[in-house]
């Protein structure tokens, strides 16, 4: 067992004796586990939901999802002849002690069995949050078989141990209890950072992280106040002194309804900084694509992708294309020279075009360097 610092075990134990699991977190753990359900289906499409037995028809077939008609639950659809299935999630509740935040990490397991669901939810990991640096310890039913870390959650708690660094539970991502988090934060330097509502819309996040770094960013509420929650998560990105939309997100106001719609994130705003469209698909398809920016001198980003020349997997040659059709000196306002109909076929052309240019200039070169190293020969009767 690692050694834990005196007043660390003192606040560890204080943890123990006093935080409680409050009800905010019980009514999250309860949505979380109505999703950790299956619709069984049988023969005639006959469906039983096992979140609140409900019986009904459906033609959706098997590992496909379906939302159940009583309970409004989107659930995953398996075959009656199942037996067994897992569910596993990573759940996280912010707490303090002696005004020092505590993040209580918790597995929420649920087995299918022989028809009947059983949820466990076990806290594993504490990580104590002292003057803006964090330390983690894990509890003794952290166990490793064959380098795979479970949680044993039919054991008893006995003692927490420092997290070795092998051990990658720190990194986890999980989902924020936020119903506690505003009451919690009211007296902190958090009290208007809004974190309680990006938790709501954030799924999986690294919640130490947000607590030490991301939500003390300034910009952070006024992102979550728009609702562009994706965003929220790169404010770090964004560093324009002035507080105008245009100047912080790159483009004019009227694209904020739809911006909000699809919750864009920061690499789809790349692409709609460049493109000025609001297509969803046009975003998700070019999101990640590297020097877009570079394509807006020549080209125009939606007319690219719609004829098939600009994504992931041209990207490449298509930028090539066009550094060949400057080195040749083409007309780059010629939109048959811009948008080709073979991609493919004109960017080999080209390559062997731009190799033979290279060699007349590379031979012309090196005649006019021979003229001039000419002149500083020396010739006598002994040499």
């Amino acid at each position: 067992m690692t050694y834990i610092r005196k007043e660390h075990r003192r606040l560890l134990s204080l943890c123990d004796h006093k935080l409680i699991i409050p009800k905010e977190f019980i009514k999250f753990r309860k949505e979380i586990e109505d999703i950790h359900n299956l619709i069984i289906k049988s023969k005639g499409n006959k469906c039983i939901c096992t979140n609140c037995g409900n019986l009904f028809l459906c033609l959706n077939k098997v590992n496909s999802y379906f939302r159940c008609p009583k309970c409004k639950e989107r659930l995953l659809i398996k075959t009656n002849r199942l037996t067994h299935y897992i569910f596993r999630d990573n759940l996280q509740l912010v707490d303090l002690i002696e005004d020092k935040f505590v993040v209580r990490t918790f597995e929420l397991y649920t087995s299918y069995s022989n028809k009947v669901v059983k949820h466990y939810c076990t806290e594993y990991m504490r990580t104590l949050i002292i003057d803006n640096r964090d330390y983690d310890y894990v509890s003794n039913l952290i166990s490793n078989h064959m380098g795979y870390m479970y949680v044993s959650h039919w054991r008893n708690h006995e003692f927490w141990r420092k997290r070795c660094l092998r051990w990658s539970y720190r990194d986890v991502r999980a989902l924020c209890c936020p119903y506690n988090l505003k009451k919690l934060l009211r007296n902190t330097d958090l009290k208007y950072s809004q974190l309680w509502n990006f938790v709501k819309h954030a799924g999986y996040i690294d919640t130490v992280h947000y607590l030490e770094h991301i939500a003390h960013y300034p910009r952070f509420e006024y992102f979550v106040k728009l609702k562009l929650y994706n965003l929220a998560d790169d404010v770090d990105k964004f560093n324009s002194i002035s507080n105008k939309f245009e100047d912080v997100f790159g483009v004019s106001k009227d694209f904020y309804p739809f911006m909000v719609k699809h919750n864009i994130n920061y690499d789809q705003l790349v692409v709609l900084k460049c493109s000025k469209t609001p297509n969803i698909r046009l975003l998700k398809a070019l999101e990640n694509c590297d020097d877009l920016w570079w394509f807006t001198w020549f080209v125009d980003i939606k007319t690219s992708w719609r004829k098939g020349l600009l994504n992931r997997k041209n990207i490449h040659d298509y930028k090539d294309y066009l550094t060949f059709c400057r080195k040749l000196g083409y007309d780059m306002k010629d939109k048959k020279i811009l948008y080709p109909t073979n991609l493919k076929k004109e960017h080999d052309r080209l390559s062997e075009l731009v190799e033979i240019y290279e060699n007349e200039i590379n031979e012309r070169l090196m005649k006019e360097r021979y003229e001039l190293l000419k002149k500083n020969t020396y010739k006598s009767g002994k040499y």
